[in-house]
């Protein structure tokens, strides 16, 4: 009988002992993580920031989207780059972003000749439009385009973001 009780308090022992070990390694795994992705000043000032993990091409890859408000109708879709991103990647190509939400009558289409900028140490493509008919995005399509050839490129690369809130939380 005795051997069965310190049989039973070893093999609790042992069990709790490794489901400690494993939550630190994962305490550790996600502090890891933290401090490689820790989150930009800048990136909090944004609306709806969200995660995107998409890429135009090979050399033209997009963390993150998001969206900085300017005034009341200011909007500007933010891009967050691959940290190996170079301006000329991102000049030799023009992007393309089709806004789409059924209060408008048809899709916003809007061009832009972006260029790369470095904010606290992370780059990005900022492009900006005055856009006063909605609050609210159904989805966007962004997509790129030779800039000196557009016309024979077509769209070379691209993606879609669905959902997207752009009023000030605070409201």
């Amino acid at each position: 009988m005795e051997r069965t009780i310190l049989l039973i308090i070893i093999l609790f022992s042992v069990v709790s002992c490794k489901t400690d070990n494993n939550k630190n390694v994962e305490d550790i795994e996600s502090n890891n993580s933290l401090k490689q992705n820790p989150i930009s000043t800048f990136e909090e000032s944004l609306l709806d920031v969200r995660t995107v993990n998409e890429k135009f091409t090979d050399q033209y890859q997009v963390e993150k989207f998001g969206i900085k408000k300017q005034g009341d109708s200011l909007i500007g879709f933010v891009f967050k780059l691959d940290d190996n991103t170079t301006s000329g990647t991102v000049e030799a190509y023009s992007l393309g972003i089709r806004v789409f939400d059924k209060t408008l009558e048809e899709p916003l289409a809007m061009s832009f000749n972006p260029f790369l900028e470095e904010i606290e140490g992370h780059k990005y493509v900022i492009v900006k439009r005055v856009i006063t008919e909605t609050k609210y995005f159904d989805s966007i399509s962004t997509y790129i385009y030779k800039r000196k050839d557009w016309k024979g490129s077509g769209r070379l690369g691209g993606f879609k973001i669905n959902d997207i809130f752009f009023e000030d939380k605070k409201q």
